[in-house]
């Protein structure tokens, strides 16, 4: 596919599919709050060039990606974001096999994989 806006609404499109929901940034930082029995804050930056998406996972956690579209080519970083006291930002990457405290990263594998094979089926 050669048309980027073509590629970009395809792809936003299978992440609604997923139910994720894309964030439309105020500032450079959003805050999203979860509530799985406890009001969790998970606290996303905006990265110049590419859009954020973000979905719900286990224990309240957040699967995250980060996607743009450069020369025909889709980029994307996912990850689950950690507020740690409410200021040390940290990205945990996805995780084959995380143990039942993490099983989040494990949702977040799974999603990449999905989405994986989603952008083979795009580049055939």
């Amino acid at each position: 596919m050669s048309n980027e806006n073509d590629l970009q609404q395809r792809v936003d499109a299978w992440f609604r599919q997923e139910g994720f929901t894309r964030i439309t940034f105020a500032g450079p930082t959003e805050r999203i709050s979860t509530n799985a029995g406890e009001i969790i804050v998970h606290k996303l930056r905006e990265r110049s060039g590419y859009s954020t998406f973000y979905k719900e996972a286990t224990g309240g956690a957040l699967v995250v990606f980060e996607l743009a579209v450069k020369g025909g080519r889709i980029h994307y970083d996912g990850y689950c974001p950690l507020l740690l006291f409410g200021l040390w930002e940290r990205k945990l990457s996805f995780k084959a096999d995380a143990g039942p405290y993490t099983s989040y990263r494990h949702e977040g594998f799974i999603i990449e994989q999905r989405l994986r094979s989603f952008l083979n089926g795009l580049t055939r």
